[in-house]
């Protein structure tokens, strides 16, 4: 599957010499964004050294190099030097091995974090905010490094990522549409949100590449639409080609709590169902001032679910 992606997105994105002669190290290689990182670079004319854990993705290409590394693991095995570093794995795995990549030269690095630093810092989930602290303490590690080695770094915080069929969020609620053609929403569901692309986020990560004024900095990246929780699942109903069937369950939070209770395998949680009422937009015009971000519109282009 991720082979045949890649090709897809070769295939949709223009030729052009832009990045020829520079050298793309991405980590994350099978994640949405990492996929589309190196199939746009490749496109480009870059030379991309793909870092993977367990099992390279089935795809050849004469600029492309898969290399075995396991980031959950102390030290790092000696890596190619490259112009730049594109994370896209777990952010607080890079820093336990960000003296493997600087040790190659890298001095340039883009990582991408996640606005659930905010939208998560109050959850009544210990397991969320957990993750939150453990974003906190990687982008606070990464930016005292950054400074200590004299590193060019651009920390990308996405909202909620889509696109290639991969994710837990739109993908899963498309699945959920397919197989019972309805969606339980908690009343009245009107908390705005802002899907965003993969495919706008690799590019915004290439965008900052040689960018000084990005250096040093952290943006927020949403989508191009900012719409109510109800209305973005009614418009995924139409996309599907399905009339809109929304259950609206004022009590849904309490249910999801129960259920996570005994099934805690599921993942789900009531916080899940209360923050469907709560605002979790982020502005996007620093990111588009600084490097020209201009995302697209919510389920606009072709799209995997």
């Amino acid at each position: 599957m991720h082979q045949e992606m890649l090709e897809a997105i070769i295939r949709a994105t223009p030729e052009t010499p832009a990045y020829a002669g520079k050298t793309v190290l991405v980590s994350g290689s099978s994640s949405q964004i990492g996929l589309n990182i190196i199939g746009i670079a490749i496109a480009r004319g870059a030379r991309v050294i793909g870092l993977y854990h367990k099992t390279p993705i089935a795809f050849v290409h004469p600029r492309l190099t898969w290399l075995r590394a396991d980031l959950t693991a102390p030290g790092l095995p000696a890596v190619p030097p490259a112009d730049i570093l594109i994370h896209t794995a777990a952010i607080w795995l890079l820093p336990q091995s960000l003296p493997g990549f600087v040790s190659a030269g890298i001095k340039r690095i883009v990582v991408f974090g996640s606005t659930s630093i905010f939208g998560k810092r109050d959850s009544a989930d210990a397991a969320e905010r957990a993750v939150v602290e453990r974003l906190a303490m990687a982008e606070t590690e990464l930016s005292r490094m950054a400074a200590e080695k004299d590193l060019r770094l651009t920390i990308l915080r996405p909202t909620m990522i889509y696109g290639m069929g991969l994710d837990g969020n739109i993908t899963r609620m498309a699945r959920m549409i397919r197989k019972f053609h309805f969606v339980p929403i908690c009343h009245p569901g009107e908390g705005l949100r802002q899907p965003v692309q993969a495919w706008d986020l690799a590019e915004a990560a290439l965008a900052v590449w040689d960018n000084p004024t990005t250096y040093g900095r952290a943006y927020n990246l949403g989508g191009g639409d900012t719409i109510p929780y109800r209305a973005m699942v009614e418009r995924l109903f139409r996309h599907l080609g399905k009339k809109p069937r929304l259950v609206m369950l004022p009590f849904l939070p309490q249910a999801l709590d129960l259920l996570n209770a005994f099934l805690p395998s599921l993942h789900v949680n009531g916080e899940v169902a209360r923050r469907m009422n709560r605002h979790l937009a982020f502005d996007n015009e620093p990111a588009a001032e600084d490097f020209g971000y201009r995302p697209r519109g919510f389920l606009a282009g072709d799209v995997i679910l």
